[in-house]
């Protein structure tokens, strides 16, 4: 994922993203929910609302002052990927679920909707990250060469908030449930995602980040008490929407930025070298194991059953992760940029 050069590499993104695409894995191939403690179902939850703050954030000079060759490029990097995972997962499970004998898999029209909204389950669901990432930043390139900064932030933070009441109350959404699948998962959410594709450009213009590194220590320490108070307490805290696609209400709305802004200032600095060294290693690389997780996952689910008895596990979740980050980092390994365009 790309982050802006006068930016600082920040370990504690790396590490978030690492977890973050862990957790994703496991919500998708894990059947057993009481395996977990109970806030974990809402940490998974917030790894997609977090992941756009952080694309956002470290793209907003793009966004502002880029040249009109930076933003092609950066649909570029985006589109490539998106395109070439959905015509692989595609073909690899058109042809293993011929091979394992599946006659209700996927079909050419399944295909289409896969390339078109990124979100067809029998292909590859979570290309519809990156579908939602061109569609929020053509949107706020053309906000930002319409109006000036101040504008642009004001009108962009005025919709996040118009936003959530949709989210509550709720009519839009029903509409939505009564659409085709493929619809409702892809244009459905957008109302739901771009608050935290809107909070990572404001956080970017704001100087929130600099204003709390003054007083560092401060804000490590409030932060720390108050994430995990909000992400245990949050049923009690904040009201829920009466009806939603998957992320709305004001608990993903408020806790998100703030569990971003907790990331980005704690002293993850401070780590050993050899682990610092680690996490952005593995960090470089999530792009390509979110990407081929779901096809590559589905597949090796249906074998691992045959060969122990067992399916979605969480043994089987960290192996799926492994084997997903080990191709990632080999294909990324290739000479080249478009190889390197797949996976980071």
């Amino acid at each position: 994922m790309e982050r802006k050069k006068n930016k600082e590499l920040n370990i504690g993104i790396c590490f978030f993203r690492v977890i973050a695409v862990f957790f994703v894995v496991c919500f998708h191939f894990h059947a057993n929910w009481d395996y977990y403690p109970r806030p974990y179902v809402f940490l998974r939850e917030l790894t997609v609302p977090i992941f756009l703050i952080t694309a956002f954030y470290f793209s907003e000079h793009i966004i502002e002052n880029g040249s009109a060759s930076q933003k092609i490029n950066r649909i570029k990097r985006l589109f490539v990927p998106y395109f070439f995972w959905g015509l692989f997962g595609f073909a690899f499970t058109y042809i293993m679920e011929h091979h394992i004998g599946i006659t209700d898999g996927c079909t050419f029209n399944d295909l289409k909707w896969q390339l078109l909204l990124g979100c067809v389950e029998k292909i590859d669901p979570p290309l519809y990250f990156l579908w939602m990432v061109m569609f929020f930043s053509l949107f706020f390139y053309l906000v930002f060469f319409i109006f000036k900064r101040n504008i642009s932030a004001v009108l962009l933070a005025i919709m996040a908030f118009v936003c959530l009441w949709i989210q509550y109350d709720g009519r839009l959404t029903l509409f939505f449930k009564t659409l085709p699948y493929v619809i409702m998962y892809g244009i459905g959410r957008i109302y739901e995602l771009i608050p935290f594709a809107i909070f990572g450009v404001l956080i970017a213009i704001i100087p929130v980040i600099d204003f709390m590194k003054k007083h560092r220590a401060f804000w490590c320490i409030v932060l720390s008490v108050i994430v995990p108070l909000m992400v245990y307490f949050r049923e009690q805290w904040f009201p829920r929407s009466k009806e939603t696609l998957a992320f709305s209400g004001c608990a993903l709305f408020i806790v998100a930025p703030i569990m971003f802004l907790w990331l980005y200032i704690l002293p993850f600095e401070k780590l050993p070298d050899v682990i610092k060294k680690v996490l952005k290693v593995m960090s470089d690389y999530t792009l390509g194991l979110f990407a081929m997780h779901w096809p590559l996952g589905k597949i090796f689910n249906i074998y691992y059953e045959k060969w122990t008895g067992t399916k979605n596990t969480f043994t089987e979740c960290f192996i799926i992760f492994a084997i997903c980050w080990v191709l990632a980092f080999l294909i990324g390994q290739i000479p080249g940029k478009f190889s390197k365009m797949l996976v980071k």
